[in-house]
């Protein structure tokens, strides 16, 4: 099993299930600060209104490139705090150890941009 919903319990046995699903849809991306292993891209099930986490490893093998960024600006002066809104995906040009995360959440709304319909 891939990931269960919280509150209606649909289970998807595997990413490829999770992200094709029509009703699963991007959010946004939350980082935590010195723990990018522990950012999570949230999405909203539709079928029942909840949202769902996802830690972001488990997903990065959806990148179509490496990042080899170590260093964590967030929150700094350097931070063109694209991390810190929800109302754009714009991309992070920094070398940020979270601009990976960020290009994830972009792809995964490009390939379900036409499932995205409000």
């Amino acid at each position: 099993m891939f990931k269960k919903c919280g509150a209606c319990k649909k289970i998807w046995n595997t990413v490829d299930e999770f992200v094709n699903d029509p009703n699963v849809k991007v959010l946004w991306l939350q980082v935590i600060p010195g723990i990018p292993d522990a950012n999570c891209i949230i999405f909203e099930h539709r079928d029942c209104g909840s949202t769902v986490s996802v830690l972001t490893p488990k997903l990065r093998h959806l990148l179509r490139r490496e990042f080899n960024y170590t260093e964590d600006l967030y929150g700094t002066e350097a931070c063109n705090n694209h991390c810190n809104t929800r109302n754009t995906m714009a991309a992070c040009e920094k070398e940020c150890v979270n601009a990976q995360d960020r290009e994830l959440a972009r792809l995964l709304v490009a390939l379900k941009w036409a499932d995205q319909e409000d």
